[in-house]
């Protein structure tokens, strides 16, 4: 389910710290013509990468989709999603 205007779909992903790593993801999201409103990338003191990438207004079956193909990475160690209600006043009528 969409609130349009109302949601962001948060993903969060864990990988080995790669050159490739973090385009092959940003790729998933382009080849569905989305635009992310936030990206974050960073090396953890493990020596991996951490990830985040917001979506606003994401429909659950297109992120649970993108979270499938981000997992099949050969980097990826590890990868979740968490959708965010950002406005919760405009729902009720």
């Amino acid at each position: 389910m969409v609130l349009r205007g109302n949601t962001r779909t948060r993903f969060s992903v864990m990988a080995e710290f790669e050159p490739n790593t973090l385009s092959r993801v940003l790729e998933l999201f382009t080849i569905r013509g989305l635009t992310c409103d936030n990206l974050a990338a960073r090396r953890t003191e493990e020596g991996n990468q951490w990830i985040e990438v917001d979506c606003a207004d994401l429909d659950d079956q297109n992120a649970g989709v993108l979270l499938n193909k981000i997992r099949q990475i050969v980097t990826v160690k590890s990868a979740r999603i968490e959708t965010l209600v950002l406005r919760f006043s405009n729902l009720a009528a």
